[in-house]
């Protein structure tokens, strides 16, 4: 097998930057010539690109080989992680021969034809390692973005079909209540897409293809909104000693202002939050990049499963059941990290405290389940080993 990759990641943000750079090392032991970018190519300057690096394969984050036809046509070799569906449909993403799944519920819905599979993040212990020395400063803190608060003028967007309008208000308001009455779990992203068109053809007689913008705002932004603003409300009602980290909206948002610290763009500063916690919130996906370098830290997870998350008992798939995988096909629950319910917060936060005296005993347990199995070089000898099979 050629050992030359190509590398391109969505953004240049820290974090985009951090992840490209773990991966970039980890390829480079393995012997490979690494290439890359925090910059998703157009096909002009991935046609110079090829040329002057020449790759065997080239891994994209958030973009399928159908979205670079160039690809296809040179016969290069595509691998996609996606990690944000960015709002896009299951049917579109196809095409690449390698396609990796951030969450672990979306490989039995995507149908790429090629190779797919979860991969879960890595993690970096030579940058998130236990300090045993560390005071615990705060209760509970928070690592993660949140979406700008609903603005006038994107309520205000309009939505046509011949004679007929409505607002994006008036949709929105009218799937919020329809989810509110079902559990997301029971929902994969193309059945939110068909009651999007159900209310679409409801209000206008027909349901009309809305812009990208819109259904990310109903497929992915308001779910993230209701989850961290209802998790971080739980949590104030029990204490105040709170801080945030992350992007700049939450300064936006009146009720937590003041608990918003900034955002950490080293994984040192990162590192020190996880241990000075004494617990570090959690939502959506539970095997994230925040829980994994939490616990290669030392840090107490504390994991909001707000829809049985990745726990579900089984998934249907044609005739078989496909057992789910997640934090807890790897990490034991109550012990190695704590998930709970909004019924079960304070059981669980009480199981959490007594669980202190062992802490020693189980971090270990911890980082031999990280170092045998979780690290970036674990990942990159898994796709390796995939990349065999093309």
């Amino acid at each position: 097998m050629n050992k030359r990759i190509s590398i391109f990641f969505p953004t240049a943000s820290v974090f985009h930057q951090r992840i490209f750079g773990f991966l970039k090392i980890s390829f480079l032991r393995h012997g490979f010539e690494v290439s890359g970018d925090c910059r998703l190519l157009d096909a002009d300057e991935m046609n110079i690109w090829l040329k002057e690096y020449k790759p065997d394969v080239v891994f994209e984050m958030n973009r399928v080989k159908d979205e670079i036809p160039l690809l296809h046509e040179l016969g290069i070799k595509h691998i996609s992680w996606v990690v944000d569906m960015q709002g896009r449909s299951e049917s579109e993403i196809r095409g690449s021969e390698i396609t990796y799944t951030f969450d672990p519920n979306w490989e039995f819905h995507f149908d790429t034809g090629g190779h797919t599979e979860w991969l879960p993040p890595g993690v970096c212990t030579d940058s998130f390692y236990f300090d045993p020395n560390t005071i615990k400063e705060i209760d509970f803190s928070f690592i993660g973005h949140i979406p700008y608060p609903w603005r006038d003028f994107e309520l205000s967007r309009k939505i046509r079909h011949e004679e007929r309008e409505i607002y994006f208000s008036d949709l929105l308001a009218s799937y919020v209540a329809h989810m509110a009455k079902v559990s997301y779990k029971q929902h994969n992203h193309q059945k939110c897409v068909t009651v999007i068109d159900d209310i679409l053809t409801e209000k206008l007689g027909e349901a009309v293809e809305l812009s990208k913008d819109m259904y990310y705002d109903l497929l992915v932004r308001i779910k993230r909104m209701s989850n961290r603003t209802e998790l971080i409300d739980f949590v104030l009602e029990r204490s105040k000693s709170l801080l945030i980290y992350g992007s700049e909206n939450w300064k936006f948002w009146s009720k937590y202002g003041k608990y918003y610290s900034g955002f950490i763009d080293n994984t040192e500063e990162m590192r020190q939050l996880f241990i000075k916690s004494k617990f570090n919130l959690h939502d959506g996906v539970g095997f994230h990049f925040r829980s994994i370098d939490c616990l290669a830290s030392g840090g107490t997870l504390f994991w909001y499963d707000d829809n049985g998350g990745d726990r579900f008992d089984e998934i249907p798939v044609l005739t078989n059941t496909i057992p789910r995988r997640g934090l807890h096909s790897f990490f034991e629950p109550q012990r190695h990290y704590f998930e709970f319910r909004w019924e079960s917060f304070d059981a669980v936060y009480e199981m959490a405290c007594e669980r202190s005296q062992q802490d020693c005993k189980i971090r270990q347990e911890v980082t031999d389940i990280i170092n045998s199995a979780h690290t970036w070089d674990c990942r990159v000898r898994k796709i390796i080993q995939d990349l065999q099979r093309f």
